[in-house]
C-alpha cells in the first residue's frame, strides 16, 4: 500500500524546503535521502563523489531500498539524479507516490550554491545539460507534475490537493 510521498527533481527544485513545509502540515516525518545518506556513511555527498559518482548511486540505490521497505506516512525529497536508475523508481512506486517538482533552471541557477554542488561545479552550462540529460526521466517517473513557478505555499497546496484527491479515490499506480 501507497502511503510516502516521493519528491523528485532537479538539485535546487526546491525538494527539501518544500518537503519539509509539507511534512509539518502533514504531521509526517520527513526525510531527505541525501542528508540519510550523509548520516548513514560519516561521509559528505561531495566525499562520496570524490570515491566515485557510480559509487555514491549505489549507495543512493541501497537507501531507496530501505526506505521503499521500511518507512510509512512519511515525505520524502531524493537527490536530483535518484531517476538515473530505474530501480530506484520502481522500488519506491512500491510504497509512494512520486511527485516532480519542475522548475525553471534559471530560477534554480540564482538561487543555489554550485560550488557546493559535485556535478555542478562547471556552473550554469552544466545544470543545463543536466536538466536536459534528466526531464523525461523526471516526467516518465511522476504519478504528478506540479511547476515551481510560484509560492511554495502555492506548490504545497498543489500537492496536498493531489495527495488528498488521489487518497480519497484510493487509487494505487
Amino acid at each position: 500500500m501507497k502511503t510516502n510521498l516521493v519528491l523528485i527533481g532537479m538539485t535546487g527544485s526546491g525538494k527539501t524546503s518544500i518537503g519539509r513545509k509539507l511534512s509539518a502540515q502533514l504531521a509526517a516525518p520527513f526525510i531527505d535521502t541525501d542528508l540519510y545518506i550523509e548520516s548513514l556513511t560519516n561521509q559528505t555527498i561531495s566525499e562520496l563523489f570524490k570515491i566515485s559518482e557510480q559509487y555514491f548511486r549505489t549507495v543512493e540505490s541501497e537507501v531507496c531500498k530501505k526506505l521503499a521497505s521500511e518507512v510509512t506516512h512519511t515525505v520524502l525529497s531524493c537527490g536530483g539524479g535518484v531517476v538515473l536508475n530505474q530501480e530506484n523508481i520502481q522500488k519506491l512506486k512500491q510504497t509512494g507516490w512520486i511527485v516532480f517538482i519542475d522548475r525553471p533552471v534559471d530560477d534554480i541557477f540564482q538561487d543555489i550554491q554550485t560550488q557546493n554542488r559535485p556535478l555542478l561545479k562547471d556552473g550554469k552550462k552544466k545544470l543545463y545539460q543536466l536538466y536536459k540529460d534528466r526531464i523525461d526521466l523526471y516526467r516518465e517517473a511522476a504519478d504528478f507534475i506540479v511547476e515551481n513557478r510560484s509560492t511554495m505555499d502555492d506548490v504545497i497546496q498543489e500537492i496536498e490537493k493531489y495527495f488528498l484527491k488521489t487518497v480519497q479515490k484510493g487509487e494505487v499506480k
